[in-house]
């Protein structure tokens, strides 16, 4: 059984926590304070500042002082300075570095993803959808790839091609209402609001098996009528009400958060990972720890234990861009290709794309993660 926690962490934050068999899988944090700042998600009418060709950017004004910048494609070619154009948040700033935009707007519903990409259809990685069934949900979406495209969820293998259909048409309808807000709306302005983080995962969640608790009478509500619109099961999501034993201390919410932002993680080998951020890159180093004279076979159950919890911790902790990963030595030479090839399927699972590029003649397992939001 799945729980996602939502609960206050102090008055200016909001904390998801998303457990599976009672360990913690994700955490975040969203601040109150950055309220009005350009979030993962937001549409907004911006106005180009500047274009820089060499580079193939553009600097966007997005109003109320803030700026975002925009990698440049070819179609990008005719954008010049004062244009106006409309736009999506799809990478958070963090610390110095503005946030990213790009022309392509995306619009997420239960069981499909709209794109501004008219025409596209794709599958989610993870689903397993067979060549009758991707023809019928061709036909089926046809009539609206004059204006925009579809990306299908994993959940949707298991929905009827109605409701399919009834989806495709709903987020067809509010895509086309914010155009028609986007051509009456001069720049700079945000025309719409990302959807919370919770309700993001919430959606790439089986709600059969998940149960969702909240002790924030307002968070209740905004999901009670995210599951009456879509008709999805209600018992699944409670208003958690204790005055003497809080959400918090009943699943020892700080602790998690601890543990996420801890430099050293223990296996249950004896061994454990000692987790370094720097500016550039996040570098992970495997100690064998209590097994220091452990043999080719031990040292190799513990790279691959080790494998595992490298996997979640990058869920975990958000991390994201480069990762290098220093595993034990192993004797062995199939050894390596062994280990990667489990670290490629335990990373299959993240609903963030990652990848593991290779392994370094100096035995560093390289992995790239694309970052999306701030770690934890």
């Amino acid at each position: 059984m799945e729980k996602l926690l939502i609960t206050a962490r102090g008055p200016e934050e909001i904390l998801a926590l998303h457990l599976k068999d009672g360990r913690p899988v994700r955490i975040a944090v969203t601040r109150q304070a950055d309220a009005d700042a350009p979030a993962v998600g937001d549409v907004y009418r911006a106005r180009v500042q500047n274009v820089s060709r060499g580079l193939k950017n553009a600097f966007l004004e997005l109003g109320g002082g803030h700026r975002a910048y925009m990698n440049l494609t070819e179609e990008d070619d005719s954008i010049r300075p004062g244009q106006e154009i409309t736009v999506m948040i799809n990478q958070e700033g963090i610390g110095d570095k503005l946030p990213s935009a790009s022309r392509e707007i995306t619009m997420p519903g239960e069981w499909l993803v709209l794109s501004s990409d008219a025409g596209f259809l794709g599958f989610s990685r993870r689903a397993g959808f067979d060549g009758p069934q991707r023809e019928a949900i061709h036909e089926l979406l046809l009539p609206f790839f004059k204006e925009a495209g579809f990306i299908l969820r994993t959940a949707a293998e298991q929905v009827s091609l109605d409701r399919l259909a009834g989806e495709a048409a709903q987020l067809a309808d509010e895509y086309r209402r914010l155009l028609t807000k986007a051509g009456h709306s001069p720049a700079p302005l945000r025309l719409a609001q990302g959807q919370p983080l919770y309700r993001e995962w919430l959606q790439g969640l089986n709600k059969e098996e998940t149960e969702v608790i909240t002790d924030l009478p307002s968070v209740y509500e905004d999901l009670l009528a995210y599951y009456r619109a879509r008709r999805l099961p209600e018992d699944g999501l409670r208003l958690y009400r204790d005055e003497n034993l809080s959400l918090t201390a009943l699943y020892n919410v700080e602790k998690a958060v601890r543990e996420a932002k801890d430099r050293k993680v223990w296996l249950k080998s004896g061994a454990y990972l000692v987790i370094e951020h720097t500016e550039a890159m996040t570098v992970i180093d495997v100690n064998s720890g209590k097994n220091e004279e452990g043999s080719a076979g031990q040292i190799e159950r513990i790279n691959r234990e080790a494998a595992a919890e490298v996997a979640r911790q990058l869920l975990l902790r958000n991390l994201s861009g480069m990762i290098l990963v220093d595993f034990i030595n192993m004797k062995r030479p199939e050894a390596n290709d062994e280990l990667l090839a489990l670290l490629r399927s335990l990373v299959r699972e993240d609903p963030v794309f990652t990848q593991v590029v290779d392994m370094t003649p100096l035995g560093l397992v390289e992995i790239t993660r694309r970052r999306i939001r701030r770690p934890v």
